[in-house]
Order: C-alpha cells, then structure tokens, then sequence
C-alpha cells in the first residue's frame, strides 16, 4: 500500500519528534540515546521514520520542507553552537599564539643584534671564504 506525501511526512514529523526528544523506537537508535549519543540527522531521521534517507537526505529532494526544517535544527542545535563556541576558542588561541610568535621573534632579533656585537670582524677574505682567527 502506498501511502500519500502527507502520510509519509506526518511520519517523518513525528519520527524527528522521537529523536528530538531521546525516545527512538528503532532498536539501533535507542540503543545511542541510551548510551547520550543520538544525534540529530536527516538520516537519523529518515531510519526512526522507516524510510530511505534520499526522501529527505539532499536540497530538491521530495520532502524539501521537511528538509528545510531539519536543517534549521540541525544550524541552531546544541552541535553547532559547540561548534561556534570552538571556533571562537581556537580564534583566540590562533590570535594568542601569533602574538607569543611576535614576540620570540623580537627577543630573537635582538639577541641576534648582540651576538654580531660580540662577535669579531673577520680579518681576511680569500674568495668566497672568510678567515676568522682562532681564539
């Protein structure tokens, strides 16, 4: 029996509610949610629902707007704001490390200004090579 564009999408409605709320029927699923690692994904969805996840799994596919709405859960959920929290974490850690490289290349710069100070002028050159006394 097939059922109709509404009926499949009521399931994939009520499927993304399932996963949403941590109670999957899928064996699979629970099994994940038990453990704390269910996570939000067309596929994930498609699976709770019973159905191939090329139903919703690409931009154009049959299902768009319920597509649509798994990706704006999916852009504000608890993974992307991780994720822009560890960005701006290693931002800081970049711009923190740039500014370490400033400054060893300073102190390296200027150890290098008193290491020529130190050192002595070379007393003869005979062609491309430069004699230095022995100390």
């Amino acid at each position: 029996m097939i059922k109709s564009d509404k009926a499949v999408e009521a399931e994939l409605e009520a499927a993304l509610q399932r996963v949403l709320s941590g109670t999957p029927q899928t064996p699979r699923l629970a099994q994940l949610a038990e453990k704390g690692r269910l996570g939000v994904s067309y596929a994930v969805v498609a699976e709770e629902a019973g159905r191939s996840r090329t139903l919703i799994g690409y931009d154009g596919c049959r299902y768009q707007a319920f597509r649509d709405k798994v990706k704006a859960i999916l852009e504000k959920g608890p993974r992307a704001t991780d994720l822009a929290r560890g960005l701006e974490a290693a931002r800081m850690r970049i711009r923190d490390l740039e500014a370490q490289i400033c400054i060893k290349d300073s102190i390296q710069a200027s150890l290098l200004l008193e290491l020529d100070a130190r050192t002595p002028a070379p007393t003869s050159t005979v062609g491309k090579v430069t004699r230095m006394p022995r100390r």
